[in-house]
């Protein structure tokens, strides 16, 4: 999405610039392409989502850097406390980060409606934050006050972020097919850090016995597809038609995706509370179909874009669809053979983490954060001098190279990770760090107060 320097015109002030996505019907779902335009001048104050989105970034850093450090322990025990710091560091101080964010930014544009309860907004930041940090540093530590602390304060946290998005999502005079995401996947939200913080007080009292196992594969089916990719695939039903202009895509696949995906993470759950395998083979089997059924709503999205040129930000997408397309199901039979080595395990979290959930955010942060800065600085300016274009805010030569690193050292990373070489595999997992400081580096540099050349009206 490009914003130039040329004046608006008198037509720009119509409907076009309403935030709007309207998806009530079976016909086509007309995303309006300016909508996040129309949202920066509808009031979401820039305090509210930029700093989740910063520290998210900045959280993949350090996901990057401590990779090659943590990757050897996870093969040997992946519930070492290490490895449990780090792959906490990636679901909650990047991916839920930067869900957060994004969400908060995005919302009003879904729903054409302002965003609610927003006082509660100024504390969510730095609750959220230090009850991640009390809890990361509780897993490295293995100290188990530190857990029982950030769980309760990151409980808060989402009990506040909640409160926000729920109330946003209540009051909306539309019910959009992303909303429809978005508020399953805010109750999976909750459920999540409510077993997360039942697993912490576990630690120190040790009620759950031998049903710790179950409660552990059911925390993880609710944070990793319940909670962060049911989310994330609500967001591209909009994102990818927004920066694709894609005008006319019907939501009836996407209706039908959404009660699969959902009666696939409740079936699995479920079966793996219940410890019962048939009703795990079926809703595994109904999972599956609904990764593969929005990877091909997502191929039909981007064949029926008028903008053909596919950015970074595409670029990410497709890669990532990808990956889902190929983790859940392979996760799927993992589970049910108990074929789930630490390599195997390691891989699939990688594969999930970085290839799907990852990848898939980085490359919409490429859009999110310039926007962001832009209106921030420039939007007065339209029209009354020349202004950068959003694209320039970023440095496109570092995003190429930070893809190609990162899809380059990605395989290789889940190659070596299954046929446990350790050194090759520090090797690999240091480029694919590296590729993510490099993201982090750019987007901060979006932030940073820098001169860019404005481009000539």
């Amino acid at each position: 999405m490009e914003i130039s320097a040329r004046p608006p015109t008198p037509q720009a002030a119509t409907p076009a610039t309403r935030p709007a996505i309207s998806g009530g019907t079976g016909g086509a779902a007309p995303v309006a392409t300016s909508g996040l335009s129309g949202l920066a001048r509808g009031g979401v104050p820039l305090w509210l989502p930029l700093p989740f989105l910063l520290t998210g970034v900045l959280g993949a850093a350090t996901f990057g850097v401590l990779l090659p450090f943590v990757v050897p322990q996870a093969l040997r025990a992946p519930q070492y406390p290490h490895v449990l710091a780090l792959v906490h560091t990636a679901t909650l101080g990047w991916l839920t980060m930067t869900i957060m964010g994004a969400s908060l930014q995005l919302a009003p544009v879904i729903l054409v409606s302002p965003l609610r309860a927003v006082r509660f907004g100024r504390v969510q930041y730095p609750l959220y934050v230090s009850g991640v940090l009390l809890l990361v540093a509780g897993f490295w530590t293995a100290q188990v006050p530190l857990l029982i602390a950030g769980g309760c304060i990151v409980v808060v946290a989402v009990g506040h972020y909640a409160t926000i998005l729920g109330t946003t999502l209540a009051r909306a005079s539309t019910r959009p097919l992303s909303a429809r995401y978005l508020a399953a996947s805010l109750s999976y939200l909750c459920v999540v850090v409510s077993l997360g913080l039942t697993a912490a007080l576990n630690f120190q009292f040790g009620f759950l016995g031998s049903q710790v196992n179950r409660l552990l594969l059911a925390h993880i089916t609710i944070g990793v597809v319940g909670w962060l990719t049911c989310t994330l695939m609500g967001v591209s039903y909009t994102l990818v038609r927004m920066f694709g202009l894609v005008h006319n895509h019907h939501d009836t696949l996407g209706r039908r995706n959404f009660w699969l995906l959902n009666a696939g993470i409740l079936g699995l759950a479920a079966g793996f509370a219940l410890d019962w395998t048939p009703l795990q083979a079926v809703a595994g089997l109904g999972l599956s179909a609904a990764v593969w059924l929005f990877a091909y709503d997502s191929w039909r999205m981007l064949r029926g874009r008028m903008r053909k040129t596919l950015d970074i930000t595409q670029r990410h997408g497709i890669v990532a669809v990808a990956y889902l397309a190929v983790v859940i199901p392979v996760g799927v039979v993992v589970a049910l053979t108990g074929a789930g080595s630490p390599p195997v395990l390691v891989a699939l979290a990688l594969a999930a983490l970085v290839g799907w959930l990852g990848q898939s955010m980085l490359g919409y942060l490429y859009k999110i954060v310039p926007f962001l800065i832009w209106q921030a600085r420039y939007g007065a300016l339209v029209g009354r001098q020349p202004v950068p274009l959003m694209r320039d805010l970023v440095h496109q030569r570092v995003a190429v190279l930070s893809f190609w690193l990162l899809n380059g050292a990605l395989p290789i990373t889940l190659a070596c990770a299954v046929l446990d070489w350790t050194l090759p595999l520090q090797i690999a997992a240091s480029v694919l760090g590296a590729s993510l400081v490099l993201v982090a580096a750019n987007v901060w540099g979006v932030a940073a107060p820098r001169s860019v050349p404005p481009r000539p009206a």
